[in-house]
C-alpha cells in the first residue's frame, strides 16, 4: 500500500487545517472514550484499549504509514526506562506473590508504553497544540458528565459506589471519588493557563468559564487531595505562565464564580449528600452565573491589556523563595497539626456536613506508606511482585482491604524493589526534561500557554500519584501521559520519509508481543465473570465450562481455579475443589482466601486437622480480617 504513492504525497493530501481538526477531535474523543468506560480502570475495558493502540501501531509501522512524526532524541529516555520497567516486571513473573496479578501490571505498563509511542509516531509541531485544545476539551467535558449524574442522578446509570459503600462523594464516571477529584483539578490547570494566553478572547473567556465546572466537580468528591492538589495547582500556573498577573486575576475570578455553585450545593441537602436530585435546577441557574463570572473575569483582563504587565522574573523568584521561607515559619503549629492528624487514625463519627472531612487530615495514608516502607526493606533488591502490596498490608496487620499503597512511590520500591522504584523516577523525570526542554525551543511567544497547560496538569497528576492510587487510575494516567507526551512533541518534525526497515520491523513485533500480553488476563477475566454470572443464576455445568476455559486462558492465575473450586463444591465435588484450591494456593501464597476456602472444603470433607491447618494459615496471612479473627478479639 505504502508504495502506491510517494511518502510526500500522502503529505500533500493532508492540508494542516484538516491534520489540526483531526487532531483535535482525536484527542477529545480518545479521552473521553477511556473515561466513560468506568474510567477504564477495570482489567477488560484496559486491555481493550491497549489492544487497539498497539494494533494501530503495529499496522501503522508495518505499512509505512508511520511514523508521522520525528520526536527529539531525548524521548527515548522515558520510553526506554518505561520498557525495562515491564521488563524487570516480566522477570518479577518468576518470584512474584501472584503471577495473576503481576502479569496484569505488565499490561497496563504495555499500555502505557503504547500510548506514548503512539503521540510521538503522530504528533509533531503543527498538530501539538491542536490535540492540547482537545485534551483541555475532553477533560472539561468528562468533568461536566461527572456533574451532570450528581445533578440529574436518574438520567445516568446508577452509581454503585454510592450504593455498595454508602458514601455520597461523587464518583462518577471513574468509580472513585479521588480519581474524579485528581482530574478536576488537572483540568482547572490547563483552563487556567489557556485562559490567561488564549490568542483570541472567546478562547480565554470560554477557557475561564470552566472553572466553575470543574471546581463544583472536584468539590463533590470532598477529596482532601483536590484541595490540596488544587492550590498546587494555583502555585504551577502562576509559575509556568507567561502571563502571571492575568493568571493572578483569572484565579480570582474563577474561584468567586466557583464560589456561587459550590454555595448553592451546600444549601441543597440531597446534592450535597447524593440523595437525589431536588434543587438540581437552582444550582444549573447558579453555576452559568458562575461561569458567566468567570468569563467576565477573562474578558477585563483583556480590555485592560493585563498581558503587557510584567513580573521582573527575578522579582517572582524572590517572591516564591520568600513564599516557601514563610508559609513553614507562619504556619508552624497548623502545620504541627496536620501531621499530628495524618498520624492519626480518624476516631470521630463521621460529620453531617460531607465537606466537614476536608477541614482534617485523619486517615490511613501514613501507615499504607509506613507498611510499603516496610516491605522494600524486607525486599529491597525484588520487592513483592507487582500488584501484590494488597497481600503485604493484609498479612502485617492491615485492618481493612487495601490492593495498592496508595502512592505510585511507595508501591514501586515495595513491590518493584530498588530496581523498579529506580526506573519509574526515571521514567518521570525523563519525561519532564523531554518536555522541558521542547519548551526553551518553542519558535512562537504565544506557544507557551498552551505548552505550559499540558506540563501543569502532568505536574498535578505527579503529585496525585504520589498520595493515591491514580497510576492505576487508567483514565487519570492517559491524561497526564498524553499531556505530557505531547508538550514534549511540540518541537517534533514531520517525517519526511518512512522508518528505516530494521525500524519498522522492530516496533511491529514488539507491538505483536505487546498485543499478544493483553490477551490472557482479557480471555480469563471474560471467561471467569461468565462462570460467575452462571453460578449466580444456578447453572453449575455453564459454570463449570467457562472456569475451566478461564484456567485455560491464564493457567498461572489463582481466581480461576478458586472460581472452579466453588462450583465444584457446590456441585458436591469436594475432592476436586480441595484438588483446585491447593492449585489456587500455590499460585498465591500469600492470599489469604484460598486456605480459608480450604478450611471450609475440608472441614465438609471431614479432614479436621486439615481444615484447622488451612484456617491457621488463613489467619496468620490476614490476622485482622473479621473473616478469621473476631471483632471482639481485634
Amino acid at each position: 500500500m505504502s508504495s502506491l504513492l510517494p511518502w510526500n504525497s500522502y503529505r500533500r493530501l493532508r492540508p494542516s487545517s484538516t491534520s489540526s481538526v483531526a487532531a483535535f477531535a482525536i484527542a477529545a474523543i480518545l479521552l473521553l472514550y477511556y473515561g466513560l468506560r468506568g474510567g477504564s480502570y477495570d482489567i477488560v475495558p484496559r486491555q481493550e484499549e491497549a489492544m487497539v493502540v498497539w494494533w494501530i501501531l503495529g499496522l501503522g509501522f508495518a505499512l509505512g504509514l508511520l511514523p508521522r512524526a520525528k520526536p527529539p532524541r531525548g524521548v527515548l529516555v522515558p520510553l526506554l526506562a518505561l520498557a525495562l520497567l515491564a521488563l524487570w516486571t516480566a522477570i518479577g513473573l518468576g518470584f512474584t506473590q501472584s503471577g495473576e496479578r503481576t502479569f496484569a501490571e505488565l499490561a497496563r505498563y504495555l499500555h502505557y508504553v503504547g500510548l506514548l509511542l503512539l503521540v510521538w509516531a503522530m504528533v509533531d509541531r503543527t498538530t501539538w497544540k491542536s490535540v492540547a485544545a482537545g485534551l483541555l476539551v475532553g477533560a472539561v467535558a468528562l468533568c461536566a458528565i461527572g456533574l451532570a449524574s450528581r445533578l440529574w442522578p436518574s438520567a445516568f446509570p446508577t452509581d454503585y459506589v454510592v450504593v455498595n459503600y454508602k458514601v455520597n462523594r461523587l464518583s462518577y464516571p471513574f468509580n472513585y471519588w479521588n480519581a474524579v477529584g485528581a482530574f478536576a483539578v488537572m483540568s482547572i490547570a490547563m483552563a487556567l493557563i489557556w485562559s490567561a494566553h488564549g490568542r483570541l478572547l472567546w478562547i480565554r473567556a470560554a477557557a475561564l468559564a470552566c472553572i466553575p465546572i470543574c471546581a463544583s466537580t472536584a468539590y463533590l468528591t470532598y477529596s482532601r487531595a483536590a484541595v490540596i492538589g488544587a492550590a498546587g495547582a494555583m502555585v504551577l500556573v502562576l509559575l509556568l505562565s507567561r502571563n502571571r498577573w492575568v493568571a493572578l486575576g483569572h484565579i480570582l475570578a474563577g474561584a468567586a464564580g466557583s464560589a456561587l455553585p459550590i454555595l448553592a450545593i451546600r444549601s441543597h441537602k440531597e446534592i450535597a449528600d447524593a440523595t437525589g436530585g431536588g434543587g438540581a435546577g437552582v444550582v444549573l441557574v447558579v453555576l452559568i452565573a458562575g461561569c458567566a463570572i468567570a468569563a467576565a473575569g477573562a474578558c477585563a483582563t483583556w480590555f485592560l491589556k493585563a498581558d503587557g504587565w510584567r513580573v521582573a522574573r527575578r522579582t517572582a523568584w524572590i517572591a516564591v523563595v520568600v513564599a516557601v521561607l514563610l508559609v513553614p515559619a507562619v504556619g508552624h503549629s497548623e502545620i504541627s497539626k496536620g501531621w499530628n492528624q495524618f498520624r492519626t487514625q480518624p476516631s470521630a463519627p463521621p460529620s453531617a456536613d460531607p465537606a466537614a472531612r476536608l477541614s482534617n487530615l485523619n486517615g490511613n495514608r501514613y501507615f499504607i506508606w509506613r507498611s510499603a516502607v516496610r516491605a522494600f526493606k524486607k525486599h529491597p533488591l525484588d520487592g513483592t511482585g507487582a500488584g501484590t502490596f494488597g497481600f503485604w498490608w493484609s498479612s502485617t496487620g492491615g485492618d481493612e482491604y487495601l490492593k495498592d499503597a496508595h502512592s505510585l512511590y511507595f508501591e514501586s520500591i515495595a513491590e518493584q524493589g530498588i530496581f523498579g522504584g529506580l526506573l519509574i523516577l526515571v521514567f518521570l523525570v525523563g519525561l519532564t526534561v523531554a518536555a522541558v526542554r521542547a519548551r526553551f525551543k518553542l519558535p512562537d511567544a504565544g506557544d507557551i500557554g498552551p505548552h505550559a497547560a499540558l506540563l501543569a496538569a502532568f505536574f498535578v497528576f505527579l503529585f496525585h500519584a504520589g498520595v493515591d492510587w491514580m497510576w492505576e487510575s487508567t483514565t487519570v494516567t492517559v491524561l497526564a501521559l498524553l499531556a505530557i507526551a505531547t508538550a514534549a512533541a511540540a518541537t517534533s518534525r514531520p517525517a519526511e520519509a518512512p522508518a528505516r526497515l530494521p525500524v519498522r520491523i522492530g516496533v511491529t513485533a514488539f507491538a505483536v508481543v505487546a498485543f499478544l500480553v493483553q490477551l490472557p488476563g482479557l480471555a480469563s477475566t471474560l471467561h471467569l465473570r461468565a462462570s460467575q454470572d452462571a453460578f449466580k443464576h444456578g447453572d453449575t455445568a455453564a459454570a463449570l465450562s467457562k472456569a475451566t476455559q478461564s484456567i485455560n486462558a491464564e493457567p498461572w492465575a489463582a481466581s480461576p481455579y478458586a472460581q472452579r473450586a466453588l462450583v465444584e463444591e457446590a456441585q458436591g465435588h469436594l475432592g476436586a475443589a480441595r484438588s483446585d484450591l491447593i492449585r489456587a494456593e500455590k499460585r498465591e501464597p500469600t492470599n489469604y482466601q484460598h486456605p480459608l476456602l480450604l478450611a471450609r472444603v475440608e472441614a465438609e470433607l471431614g479432614n479436621a486437622d486439615a481444615a484447622l491447618a488451612a484456617y491457621r494459615r488463613a489467619k496468620e496471612l490476614r490476622p485482622l480480617s473479621p473473616l478469621v479473627t473476631p471483632t471482639s478479639q481485634r
